[in-house]
């Protein structure tokens, strides 16, 4: 008896042993300042551990060398090295500062990484405090890319004034993404999630296939998740100044700096950013929340158009509402939205 094709390629089909089920394996641990939950999905228990391990380890890493928390890092002694004196530096460290600079040129210093004058003339690391006039005006003058020289043909660093000082608060934690997922893709992960402290990197998909679900808060209310994003293989960061804003004499004070002015940014809500790398992701989110909705919709529409992928969403408090205002990469990504918060934002059909 001949088999027709069909039934034939039926027939193989009926021998292939089904795809082996996978195991999700979750860690949580404590690091940069918060916590890092890491889920990777894994052929077993045992390889998904070693690959979290793996993630866990350059998160360490990353932390040691960017940290401005403790003395003795390399950040941190690049922050004290003497005025006009040339540091060589090490190759990872001169690579990303050069790279965190070049997007304070970009960003027209919305974002900028020397702010730490500015940081800690307002006391963010403490409690917060009202700085004089001249307080202010002296943190503002040693603030800014040119306080520092890098030369890159010699990977050589020179700080240029005796109040200057990088913060890694605005990119650190989007490097250690980037570093961490680069980890899991080299021990052959495909499929992982890292959250380090509400900034996320998607790579690949969970268990089910679809997309990983990335909840996007209330500016205001934060435990309460407005918007659920479905991403892949992309990083998101959201930056807003409600959650850690300081009461000084009054006053409201954020923790995100406008390192044009000064002063705290302008607390209007929130700003998401979804970009293929984490570094581009924390640093944009800080940007554009400092830039606003109108400005910084002008700045993520000419860096799409210069060839940097990136979708941005501002959540922005009106009348007791929140009034989505977004790029046109966000829709898409939309899986929710909790229609009694947000105004605005359509949802596809997933």
């Amino acid at each position: 008896m001949t088999m027709a094709p069909t039934a034939l390629l039926l027939f193989a089909s009926s021998l292939t042993p089904p795809a082996a089920p996978r195991v999700t394996v979750e860690r949580r641990v404590a690091l940069m300042g918060t916590t890092a939950d890491i889920a990777v999905v894994a052929a077993d228990r045992p390889a998904g551990l070693d690959a979290s391990e793996n993630a866990v380890r350059e998160l360490s890493r990353i932390e040691d060398l960017l940290t401005t928390w403790r003395p003795g890092s390399p950040l941190a002694s690049l922050n004290q090295f003497a005025v006009g004196e040339e540091h060589v530096l090490d190759a990872e460290l001169f690579e990303v500062l050069s790279e965190v600079f070049a997007w304070s040129q970009r960003t027209g210093r919305a974002f900028d990484p020397t702010v730490l004058p500015l940081v800690r003339a307002w006391g963010l690391r403490e409690g917060g405090r009202m700085p004089s006039p001249a307080e202010l005006a002296a943190a503002l003058a040693s603030t800014g890319p040119s306080r520092f020289r890098l030369e890159p043909s010699r990977r050589v660093a020179v700080r240029l004034d005796a109040g200057a000082a990088i913060d890694e608060g605005a990119w650190g934690k989007g490097y250690a993404l980037d570093r961490a997922s680069a980890r899991l893709k080299e021990a052959g992960v495909t499929d992982a999630m890292v959250d380090l402290g509400g900034q996320v990197f998607a790579l690949g998909s969970p268990e089910s296939g679809a997309a990983w679900t990335i909840a996007v808060a209330h500016p205001v209310e934060r435990e309460r998740s407005v918007v659920t994003l479905g991403v892949t293989n992309a990083s998101v960061s959201t930056s807003g100044n409600s959650e850690r804003r300081k009461i000084v004499g009054g006053r409201a004070i954020g923790h995100l700096l406008d390192p044009r002015t000064g002063e705290p940014a302008l607390d209007f809500g929130s700003a998401t950013v979804v970009a293929p790398s984490g570094l581009v992701a924390d640093i944009l989110s800080t940007a554009l929340f400092v830039l606003g909705p109108e400005r910084g919709l002008a700045l993520s529409e000419r860096l799409r158009r210069e060839g940097v992928p990136n979708e941005v969403l501002f959540l922005v408090e009106r009348d007791g509402a929140l009034d989505a205002v977004f790029s046109p990469g966000i829709p898409p990504l939309v899986l929710s939205t909790d229609t009694r918060a947000v105004r605005g934002l359509p949802t596809f059909h997933h």
